[in-house]
């Protein structure tokens, strides 16, 4: 409202700004029926349509304010300032509202978060539309343009003014000498948006898959041969955790001397606090003072991480072993999305685990990788039970036998006892000595139905065998989980993958019946590049259609969409600024980016063509279009990217997830504004230079055919 109260009237400000809780209750009212929750990314779906919500209020309002100051009676200009911009502002809504639909079809963990975006942002867009078009001109007409002697008239009346000077001054005669050297203009515009795909191209920019953010946590899993007694398995998570007092001297806030690393937990015969009980399994976690609770912004996690990995040195002897800082929101599902994860398939056998040690050391060796497991099931000892051909003679079955061994060395529940608040379960078995002797089978006893006890060894064979602790499936196959973990967010994980395929298959052709299937982003990330493409073409297609409606014409809309690759130029533009890396986040921000963007060319094309039809050359009304629109287009570009500007300043964990997206529109629409408020007139001027340069060509090329009165002959 500050923005907008800056260059029009406050009292058209606040009547602007008024529309926008109405627009949200509307998409409120309809959040129920597309299924919608109050949730994180359905929360920033109204960040991100903040800014753009008043842009229909904004054109419309400045229209009529535009009118009233011609002396026109307010009714009056309410209702021809409103029919003047119907049509730029309601295909302009309709095509950023379309912008967003691509959201709704990408799948995997990021598909799940931007899906929750198009069903708040297009009832909202909707809703702000009708409050525009009906709602807004009934409060206009009463707006009063009166000279007012006030401090703050006096100030909003300097910065309109100013502003009109900027135009008249500034803006005009640049756009004038970018008109007469348009062919030069479209050069360097050319030269910048090759320039930003050569810069991409390379390498530079970089790509992940999720923003990198940093939590409080960093964690380190041990897990050791299943073999493995607990008191071992203590000894590693004990030399583990040692490791956190040297980080705790190495890593110190200098603002007030703090160390970065704070409390500590470890579990000893556990993979994680609650799971079930496994001797030769470990955790332990180290919580970091966030990046908002620090002086400067210091290490990323990453780094401690790396070097928490390097000062406890590797452990040889352990299946797995990871130390990792958990950067990412929790993907609930078996894969990290940053790692580079695989399943080995096929039947259990020693050379699958031969071929998944194999995978785990070529990953482990590579350049770029920090740590590499394989969840590799080597067996435990158990002692197996078998019955003899006696005891089907004595009527002892396997469950019969099965139950009396595991009352002996388990127990069998007498009674239960209430100690004051607990309940304390009374067992009979053997006394301990005997239940940890091997000997105890050779003198054990077993009671036939018959009410007999004849010797456990009479009737059944124990022998020691090796046997899988657990059978891990996927798809119905037996898998073996490989997994590595790059030493940052740099890391191109796809491009490690493609390298490595040959190798792996090379691998698995050694011994019949194995397979492999790249998991988690890997295997998203072909089948969502493609998503992408497809959905960016599909978007301006349907972009193009729409905007052939209200122009009638199959060239103009081209101009209008000429914005769109200047506009992805600003939203990358805007993450080197911001010192982001893009994400997949970054690129529903760019596709969203494309209904905003159109709708200043939009409003440009369209105020061109009213001028025409009134009788203007199109080098005159090209000008005087860019002239007369820059102050809406400027008031819609400042306030979109006002809307969005808390959000990328924000420094609040969850909002780092969304700060790429909001990036990708706010820089891009500003950016793309002032790209359109001279690319668009240059454009439409070299268009016709070309139309009559091929009009000049045909005449040029009939002329020999022509007879003395100027008509085409029959042998034409």
């Amino acid at each position: 409202m500050i923005i907008l109260g800056l260059f029009l009237r406050p009292q058209l400000a606040f009547w602007v700004v008024l529309g926008i809780p109405v627009a949200f209750a509307g998409g409120v009212l309809l959040m129920p029926f597309f299924g919608i929750t109050a949730n994180i990314m359905s929360l920033f779906g109204y960040i991100l349509v903040l800014g753009v919500v008043v842009d229909d209020a904004i054109v419309t309002g400045e229209n009529v304010y535009s009118c009233m100051k011609t002396g026109m009676d307010p009714t009056e200009a309410s209702i021809a300032g409103t029919k003047e911009v119907t049509v730029p502002v309601t295909f302009g809504a309709i095509t950023t509202i379309v912008a967003f639909l691509p959201l709704l079809y990408f799948d995997g963990t990021w598909g799940d978060f931007a899906k929750q975006i198009p069903p708040v942002v297009g009832p909202v867009l909707l809703f702000s539309l009708v409050e525009s078009k009906l709602i807004l001109p009934s409060h206009l007409k009463h707006i009063r343009i009166r000279p007012q002697n006030n401090f703050f008239a006096r100030f909003q009346t300097d910065i309109a003014n100013a502003l009109e000077r900027f135009i008249e001054k500034i803006y005009q005669p640049s756009l004038n000498f970018a008109a007469s050297q348009r062919y030069t203009v479209l050069a360097l515009f050319l030269t910048m948006g090759l320039l930003m795909a050569g810069y991409c191209l390379g390498g530079r920019m970089g790509f992940q898959s999720f923003p990198s953010v940093d939590t409080t946590r960093l964690t380190a899993i041990l897990s050791l041969p299943g073999d493995v007694p607990l008191e071992v398995t203590d000894r590693y998570i004990r030399r583990i955790v040692d490791a956190v007092d040297q980080l705790k001297t190495e890593f110190v806030d200098p603002g007030t001397g703090k160390a970065l690393v704070q409390n500590v937990s470890l579990v000893s015969g556990a993979s994680y606090p609650g799971k079930g009980y496994s001797p030769s399994q470990g955790f332990v976690q180290v919580e970091v003072i966030p990046p908002e609770g620090r002086s400067e912004p210091g290490p990323r996690n990453s780094v401690i991480a790396n070097r928490w990995a390097e000062i406890i040195g590797p452990i040889p002897e352990a299946r797995q072993f990871r130390v990792y800082s958990e950067s990412t929101l929790e993907q609930g599902g078996q894969y990290n999305e940053e790692y580079l994860n695989l399943e080995l398939r096929g039947p259990s056998s020693q050379e699958k685990a031969e071929v998944a040690e194999k995978i785990r050391d070529l990953l482990m060796d590579y350049e770029g990788i920090n740590t590499a497991w394989a969840n590799i099931n080597f067996g435990a000892d158990e002692l197996e039970i078998t019955l003899k051909p006696r005891a089907a003679e004595l009527g002892l079955t396997q469950q019969l036998l099965a139950r009396q061994v595991r009352q002996a060395f388990y127990g069998e529940q007498a009674q239960r006892v209430l100690q004051d608040v607990d309940d304390v379960r009374v067992m009979v078995r053997l006394p301990e000595d005997k239940r940890e002797s091997l000997y105890t089978f050779e003198r054990i006893k077993v009671r036939t139905p018959r009410g007999a006890e004849v010797p456990l060894t009479t009737v059944a064979d124990v022998r020691f065998t090796v046997a899988p602790t657990f059978v891990e499936r996927n798809d119905r196959a037996e898998i073996i989980r490989i997994g590595a973990q790059p030493l940052d967010e740099t890391v191109d994980i796809v491009g490690i993958s493609k390298e490595l395929d040959p190798v792996i298959r090379e691998f698995c052709n050694e011994v019949e019946g194995l397979s492999f299937q790249w998991m988690g982003y890997v295997a998203e990330a072909e089948e969502s590049r493609q998503r992408t493409i497809l959905g960016s073409l599909a978007l301006i297609f349907v972009l193009y259609a729409l905007l052939a409606i209200p122009f009638r014409s199959l060239v103009q809309p081209i101009f209008v969409l000429l914005a769109l690759p200047f506009g992805v130029i600003g939203a990358l533009l805007g993450h080197l600024i911001m010192g982001l890396t893009p994400s997949y986040l970054s690129i529903f921000g760019m596709l969203a980016l494309a209904g905003v963007v159109v709708n200043d060319s939009l409003v440009l094309v369209d105020y061109t063509n009213q001028r025409r039809r009134e009788g203007m050359s199109l080098h005159e009304a090209a000008l005087a279009a860019g002239g007369k629109r820059f102050r809406p287009i400027m008031l819609t570009s400042a306030t979109t990217f006002a809307g969005l500007l808390p959000l990328m300043l924000e420094t609040s964990l969850q909002a780092q997830f969304l700060i790429p997206m909001a990036v990708s529109l706010g820089f891009g629409v500003v950016f793309a504004t002032g790209i359109t408020l001279y690319l668009i007139p240059c454009s439409l001027l070299v268009a016709e230079d070309c139309g009559k340069l091929l009009s000049g060509a045909k005449q040029w090329y009939f002329r020999p055919f022509q007879n003395n009165k100027g008509e085409v002959s029959s042998a034409v």
